[in-house]
Parts: C-alpha cells; structure tokens; sequence
C-alpha cells in the first residue's frame, strides 16, 4: 500500500512538475516576445503614456490646440499645424520644422510646470529633436521657469518635454518604458 502510494505521489509530482515547465515555457516566450507597441499617430503616442499614469498620479492637463475640434481636457489632444507661429509659442516648436502631425499635453494650470508634446517627422527625427531643444533652451520665460527638458526619438517620432523636474522624469521613464523611446536630450533649462 505505501508503495503504490508513493508511486502515485510521485506520479502526481512529476505531472505537476511537467505542466510548471510548460506554463513557465510560454510565459517566457510571451515576456521573450514583448515589444514596444507600433506608433501610429502623434496623438496616440501621447495617449498611450497618459494612460498609463494611474489616478491618483495625474495632474490636470488639456490637450490639443485651442479649438473647438482639437481641444481636450484631461487628456492628449491634436494640434493642428496651420498655425506655427502659436505651435512656436506654445510648444517650442520651430516654424521651419518638418512635421505632418503633432499632438499636446500641457499641465492645465501653467504650461511651464508641464508641457509634452509629440510630433511626426517628415524629414530627420534627430534634426527636429535638435531643433526643438534648441528652441526650448533658448526661450525667454515667463510665469514659472521650468527646470528641464528632455527630447526623445522612437523612429519617425519625436517628444519633447519640459516643465519641473518630477513631472518631467515621470512622463519621460514612462515614454522609455512603454516605447524604449530614446532619450537624446535630458537636460536642465538655462
């Protein structure tokens, strides 16, 4: 008796052992398999790093330009190109920079605390990146001054992001994590 019932433990035993493997197996090859989600839009980019803030991380934002087409509160909005001289203003973007889309996330409160924003290239992503900070840093700042600005590149892509140090380094860990976007400026604002 109590060796059949060692023999059935030890059956039971390397049965669960056997299907430990397999359920460990695919798990490796799902995590082995994870890759940066597909950029799809401006818009969508920004969306998708705002979401993944939790509820009690988030600050109010609105999003987009200010029309009433484009204009989001609480969340990313597109901003529409036609006007570049208050994309400058606004965002830092220079009104010579190559782009077919762009999209915002600015604190709601004062844009010198946070002030995201996401782009699509048309020319040279490290050509805007540079652009971008360049204009950032040289900026004239009034309300607020903030302390840093990172700019990051993800194929065609491009964010750049100021404001005060926390929400900054939040936003843009959250931007490497999710799309292993590639910090090619993260500096403090002089």
């Amino acid at each position: 008796m109590k060796k059949v019932f060692c023999l059935a433990l030890a059956v039971v035993l390397a049965l669960s052992l056997a299907a430990c493997g397999a359920n460990n197996n695919g798990d490796q090859q799902q995590s082995g398999g994870d890759q940066a989600p597909e950029i799809t839009s401006a818009l969508e980019l920004l969306e998708t790093v705002w979401n993944d803030y939790g509820d009690d991380e988030k600050f109010p934002v609105i999003g987009g330009d200010f029309s009433e087409e484009n204009n989001v509160e609480n969340g990313p909005g597109n901003y529409d190109l036609t006007d570049r001289e208050a994309l400058d203003a606004v965002l830092g973007l220079p009104q010579t920079a190559q782009v077919d889309q762009a999209a915002s996330l600015i604190h709601m409160m004062n844009a010198n605390t946070f002030t995201a924003a996401a782009y699509h290239a048309t020319e040279d992503a490290e050509a805007l990146a540079t652009a971008l900070r360049d204009n950032i840093q040289q900026r004239q700042w009034m309300c607020g001054f903030p302390d840093k600005v990172v700019v990051a590149v993800k194929g065609e892509y491009v964010v750049s992001v100021f404001g005060k140090n926390e929400p900054v380094d939040a936003f843009a860990s959250r931007l490497s994590g999710i799309y292993g976007a590639q910090l090619v400026y993260d500096e403090a604002i002089q």
